[in-house]
């Protein structure tokens, strides 16, 4: 019983010890010169002791409700986001010239060429328009044709006034602007082609034919120039010419696919199918060519030519998406011709009256399935 008794005292004792010296564990600190607190013991003490040490507990953020959070999040996510207007590190750099020199007028042109790639056209609009008004203080042809570099850089800034008016849909506006410039720099082909463009965009093919003409008269190297006049002499009807054009086009620059398509649609629209299938496959596939050529005949109301050149491009490609949407389009077309047929109207298949849903579909089909093909514009 003794020895009992005495184990169950030592027992006590023990666990006292370990009581009063447990608490002593967190309190073992140290006082540097800037008068913080920092536990010099214990990893456990060390992540407790932040909130207590300033006098008060720290609660995390506590919003009103979840749409506060969802804010926050939104605004992490916006900063986060890139934004080339001010994350660009090329952009800022000709920004920062700009600032030091309003007058740059390169770094104002390469500023331009920045926000376009980026398609900030608006903004690639005004910086092409500083440039030209630097470029051009005056109407002064002579200027030009002693300093070649400003005549270069002018007629940059016009050409991309051209381009990037077109995208921002601000045409009307940008027209007056190159043909100004072209009575002082008659020399300039490239702007003559972009202001053919606005003015094709605008609905004035004769006017057009006439600025691309000029183009390819200072020029007549250049595929693209020729294309563009193949190309509206066709949307014309002058099938002819618009051959004859977008042949030498082609001559010189076989690997333009622009070129090419072009032609296939003209030589499609003067019969030579065979022809215009080979065009169409010198720069795609079996399935897109087969599939250029029947949009080109549904154009023509060459439904039932239209439907097998579909089948076609479906055979050589399996669940190809515009193909598909087309062979729907003729089967409704050609459905409608024999409802007309069997109601014994007797009207030509030129003058088809379409419902305004058909003609709708017909219109957003036609413009995807080109999507497939180069578009016919540089």
């Amino acid at each position: 019983m003794n020895f009992h008794s005495r184990l169950w005292k030592r027992s006590l004792a023990l666990a006292a010890l370990f009581l009063v010296t447990a608490g002593c564990t967190r309190q073992v600190t140290v006082r540097d010169w800037l008068g913080t607190l920092r536990p010099q013991r214990a990893v456990r003490a060390m992540r407790r002791a932040p909130a207590m040490l300033a006098g008060k507990r720290q609660a995390p953020p506590r919003y009103a409700n979840p749409d506060e959070v969802l804010r926050e999040t939104f605004r992490t996510q916006a900063r986060g986001a890139f934004n080339p207007l001010t994350d660009d590190r090329q952009i800022g750099l000709l920004q920062a010239r700009l600032r030091l020199d309003p007058q740059d007028i390169q770094a104002r042109l390469d500023l331009a060429a920045a926000y376009e790639r980026y398609k900030l056209y608006d903004q690639a609009l005004d910086q092409y328009t500083r440039a030209l008004n630097l470029s051009l203080p005056v109407s002064d042809r002579q200027a030009l044709e002693t300093d070649s570099k400003a005549a270069a850089r002018a007629e940059a800034a016009a050409a991309g006034i051209g381009r990037t008016a077109r995208q921002a849909a601000q045409g009307a506006a940008a027209s007056p602007v190159l043909a100004a410039f072209l009575k002082t720099w008659p020399q300039a082909a490239a702007v003559w082609n972009e202001l053919g463009l606005l003015q094709e965009q605008a609905g004035d093919r004769a006017a057009a034919e006439q600025s691309f003409r000029r183009a390819v008269l200072i020029f007549p190297k250049s595929s693209r120039f020729r294309s563009n006049l193949g190309y509206n002499l066709l949307e014309q009807g002058h099938l002819a010419g618009a051959e004859a054009e977008l042949r030498r086009a082609v001559a010189l620059d076989q690997n333009s696919a622009t070129a090419r398509n072009n032609l296939g649609m003209a030589l499609a629209r003067s019969g030579d199918f065979d022809g215009a299938r080979r065009q169409f496959l010198a720069v795609a596939d079996a399935a897109t060519a087969h599939n250029n050529l029947a949009v080109v005949l549904i154009e023509m109301e060459q439904y039932d030519r239209g439907r097998e050149e579909l089948i076609k491009a479906l055979a050589a490609r399996n669940y190809f998406a515009a193909a598909m949407d087309n062979f729907k389009l003729v089967q409704q077309l050609l459905r409608q011709r024999e409802e007309i047929a069997r109601a014994g109207r007797g009207l030509p298949l030129s003058t088809v009256r379409l419902p305004a849903l058909a003609q709708q579909t017909f219109t957003l089909i036609t413009e995807q399935t080109k999507s497939v093909q180069p578009e016919n514009r540089p």
